[in-house]
């Protein structure tokens, strides 16, 4: 394209890899991207030449996420993210960390030469300038990589983004939550999360319509929640919030509506389009709900024992119930 410049990284500046045939030169946000296009960090903000080979493997996401997340990060942890995301070329979070201010001096211009070398969509890429320079000309405020996107894809990503923190924090949570267990508490809660995981694999993989460009982000919320789901329940039981009692004439009712439901989607029709929830997923992850249900109430029996067997079976299938209910055809 004329007028474009070539990055170091072989991606034309501004970035239009993602964009396809149009014609940038005439947008705003080309003009935007083209005053700023000479902006350059200041030399002490990057890596010493000789450490950049050792820093290729690194992941600068992962890093500015886990680094944002610690209640008082220092500037060496700052200092590791960014000469990370220089070393490989990690514009997303360079952007933020020049915007943000995060172990740098604050330089939108510079902000804004990093947004404008993100492949990005073209309502993306024209979002996200003018969220710059909104924030530039208020001279506050911070950004993130995911509050400007447009595509499918990028959901993806930003949901993958947070799911793992969403797990570093359940695990961390988890570790100290059981740590003072005893070992029979320990080992069935282990079991557990292992059945719950498969569960929540299957819901994403399986239950889930993956027939459309948001399909990666559905997944992840997908499996998310259950792993949520699980850690909720345990914080809110521990903390003395036990579930109310339940009869036992109120799990076979349950029951029985379950086996209703499941009934009447092992008769629907087999959908017409790629993506779409299939009776064999539904089969396989009613399997692995069984297996989960029981590895609950193995621990409910071991850690819990004051809550009867048969409402521990009754909470579950209410959730299941739901959940396949939410799958049959309108």
């Amino acid at each position: 394209m004329a007028g474009q410049s070539i990055a170091a990284d072989g991606a034309p500046y501004p970035n239009t890899s993602a964009m396809g045939v149009g014609q940038a030169e005439t947008t705003a946000w080309h003009a935007a991207c083209m005053k700023v296009a000479n902006a350059a960090p200041p030399p002490a903000d990057l890596p010493a030449p000789g450490a950049v080979a050792s820093l290729q493997q690194c992941k600068a996401s992962d890093l500015y996420y886990d680094t944002k997340s610690m209640s008082a990060p220092k500037p060496a942890d700052w200092r590791q993210v960014r000469h990370c995301a220089v070393a490989t070329n990690n514009s997303e979070v360079l952007m933020m960390l020049y915007q943000n201010g995060q172990g740098v001096v604050k330089a939108p211009p510079l902000a804004m030469k990093y947004a404008c070398s993100i492949a990005a969509a073209p309502a993306e890429m024209a979002g996200r300038v003018e969220h710059l320079q909104k924030l530039a000309a208020s001279g506050q405020g911070n950004i993130d990589l995911c509050d400007d996107i447009t595509s499918g894809y990028m959901m993806g990503v930003c949901s993958a983004i947070d799911a793992r923190q969403k797990n570093r924090v359940r695990g961390q949570a988890s570790g100290k939550a059981t740590q003072a267990w005893p070992a029979a508490a320990q080992a069935s809660y282990q079991k557990l999360e292992a059945a719950s995981a498969k569960f929540a694999d299957a819901r994403a993989g399986k239950e889930t319509d993956l027939s459309g460009t948001a399909r990666a982000a559905m997944s992840i919320a997908a499996r998310t929640a259950e792993l949520e789901l699980l850690a909720q329940d345990v914080k809110q039981y521990e903390a003395g919030k036990l579930p109310p009692v339940m009869t036992q004439a109120q799990a076979q009712a349950l029951d029985k509506q379950l086996n209703v439901i499941y009934g009447k989607l092992m008769k629907q029709p087999k959908p017409d389009y790629a993506g779409a929830v299939e009776k064999e997923g539904i089969r396989d992850t009613q399997r692995l709900w069984l297996k989960y249900r029981d590895a609950w109430m193995e621990f409910g029996a071991v850690h819990y024992p004051s809550v009867t067997s048969h409402t521990w079976a009754a909470v579950l299938t209410a959730r299941r119930n739901a959940q396949l209910e939410a799958l049959l055809e309108p």
